[in-house]
């Protein structure tokens, strides 16, 4: 046995023996952790307690969580975490749906929670090895506990767990079914990634917040033509403030970590005065960046189905820079027959913002479970799933949806 093989065998013995029997694996058992919370206009409906097995605790340099239902269906959900929230982020998302249909279900932090990134040592390319490790755990896990390997194992992600799952589909198809990501990062080189577009929209916005009448109409207009979606704009303001500039920081001081004001600690100050973040010269540094983007690069050339849905007011990965451009990876690879694209009309980046202010503004999450139910019926029966394209109502992406009819899809 090779040393990843000892590995995998160590951990998912480890994991079997601590297995913990629990009267409700859902969180209407358990409480929601923030992370969770955060992600949603409102919680999923749990319609029924589901008694079954636990286990959660570190695997490598993750944090992990296996969790099995008494009445287990015989498939695995692997639930792709976004951003560097921890392994309970998906509860909502995905956890309480797929539970209460049988399902098995696991997540990680992708071992980089938290600040991990401000090292440069450490690296994204970190998360696709956390996460293929989870996988061949969890799935050991049910061979010896219940001996039974997973008949179908799925990956739902969201932003950076969207990455993710695209990564797996890519490179690892032959361990999953199927994925659905849910405003996948596109990081690619000569793509618009984030450390290209952020800096100009932090310059732009805090122009555009000072100016008033036909200047700030300008500014407007500035940053609709960098990338900004047009129809979004009384939310640029919430994203300046919970995302554009901590990304930048964050996500810069690991894949240029050579550029001073990267390495300066987090300044609350940068939020009325963002120069110093703002002075960042990606054109100019646009080499160096490749060669920290080459090890977690987007080819496209995905070996498995899967299903893309994104709103086209997330103000933080615009449709056109992440999800099209995406697209357009797949289908130049010959891979179009596996891959749909679905476009939320009014959907943001996640759906917690929405408590903010919801405006005029949908959710995306009932859209993404819907996806779910079309992957399975689409590997598991043949259904083809419906065509992507801009979708303004759930009409013929939601047909069978029974667990959040009623309740995710209200205004």
């Amino acid at each position: 046995m090779d040393n990843d093989g000892w590995l995998v065998a160590e951990a998912s013995a480890r994991m079997a023996r601590g297995l913990e029997w629990l009267p409700d694996l859902t969180t209407q058992g358990q409480g929601a952790h923030e992370d969770a919370q955060a992600l949603v206009y409102r919680p999923p409906r749990i319609v029924r307690r589901v008694p079954g097995y636990q286990w959660h605790g570190a695997l490598g340099r993750a944090q992990a969580v296996l969790r099995i239902p008494r009445d287990w269906n015989g498939k695995l959900v692997i639930g792709a975490t976004p951003a560097v929230r921890s392994e309970f982020a998906l509860d909502h998302l995905v956890s309480d749906i797929v539970l209460q249909r049988g399902y098995a279900y696991a997540a990680c932090d992708k071992a980089t929670p938290g600040l991990t990134l401000r090292d440069p040592a450490r690296s994204m390319a970190e998360w696709e090895y956390a996460y293929v490790h989870l996988i061949e755990v969890a799935k050991r896990v049910l061979a010896l506990r219940f001996a039974q390997v997973p008949l179908r194992t799925y990956v739902l992600g969201v932003s950076n767990g969207g990455y993710v799952a695209r990564i797996l589909a890519e490179r690892h198809a032959d361990g999953i079914d199927g994925a659905v990501d849910w405003e996948g990062v596109y990081w690619a080189p000569q793509g618009q990634h984030l450390l290209k577009t952020l800096p100009t929209w932090i310059a732009g916005f805090a122009a555009y917040a000072r100016a008033d009448g036909p200047e700030r109409k300008r500014w407007r207009d500035h940053l609709v033509a960098l990338g900004l979606p047009p129809g979004a704009e009384p939310h640029w303001a919430i994203y300046y403030q919970m995302y554009w500039l901590v990304t930048l920081w964050l996500y810069g001081r690991n894949l240029d970590p050579d550029w001073p004001n990267f390495a300066l600690p987090w300044s609350n100050d940068w939020l009325a005065d963002p120069s110093a973040l703002a002075a960042y010269p990606a054109e100019e540094r646009a080499g160096r960046v490749a060669t920290r983007i080459a090890p977690i690069v987007n080819t496209g050339r995905i070996g498995a189905p899967v299903l893309t849905v994104a709103g086209n007011w997330d103000c933080l990965l615009p449709f056109a820079a992440h999800q099209t451009a995406y697209a357009q990876a797949v289908a130049a690879a010959g891979r179009a027959h596996l891959h749909r694209l679905y476009e939320i009309d009014r959907g943001n980046h996640v759906d917690g913002l929405l408590r903010l202010d919801r405006g005029d503004q949908q959710p995306v999450f009932p859209y993404f479970e819907a996806a779910f139910l079309c992957l399975e019926r689409w590997v598991e029966r043949g259904e083809e799933p419906p065509p992507g394209g801009l979708y303004r109502t759930m009409d013929h992406l939601a047909r069978g949806a029974e667990l959040y009819a009623d309740t995710n899809l209200e205004a």
